[in-house]
């Protein structure tokens, strides 16, 4: 069974060691989807339209039977990134009704990462960019 994003998040922060914290990347560094949120989070050469989150209810289900995850709307979220071809023409509007029914199709959890990757602030304990670039020294060119 695949772990959602949040779920290996929280296993990251129970981590004690960089090294530990480093290896825990590593096994995971072929998911595409944690990658995705890492790159979002922390290159610098991406940045988002969406500069102030809207209120939003995420789902209440137990997480797993929200109707989507981090795996489904992250290869959308293109939308949201400044200068992406997806998100030419579409109105700032429309891209807050579009980022709120995102946010509320996932679990709590998932929601916040998404969030804090628009912000450029995950908030996951012990995650620094010095580690995400120590295990993936290609996720993005120096500015």
């Amino acid at each position: 069974m695949t772990k959602y994003i949040s779920e290996l998040f929280k296993e990251f922060e129970k981590l004690k060691s960089r090294r530990e914290k480093c290896g825990f990347l590593w096994d995971h560094k072929e998911n595409g989807t944690l990658t995705a949120v890492l790159q979002g989070a922390f290159d610098p050469n991406i940045k988002w339209h969406i500069t102030d989150i809207p209120k939003y209810t995420p789902d209440v289900g137990p997480i797993g039977v929200n109707p989507s995850s981090l795996f489904d709307v992250i290869p959308k979220c293109t939308i949201f990134a400044i200068g992406h071809p997806k998100g030419e023409g579409v109105k700032p509007s429309r891209m807050k009704e579009l980022l709120i029914q995102v946010l509320e199709s996932m679990h709590k959890d998932e929601s916040d990462l998404y969030v804090g990757m628009l912000k450029k602030k995950l908030k996951v304990k012990g995650l620094t960019e010095s580690i995400v670039l120590e295990v993936f020294p290609d996720l993005y060119r120096k500015v």
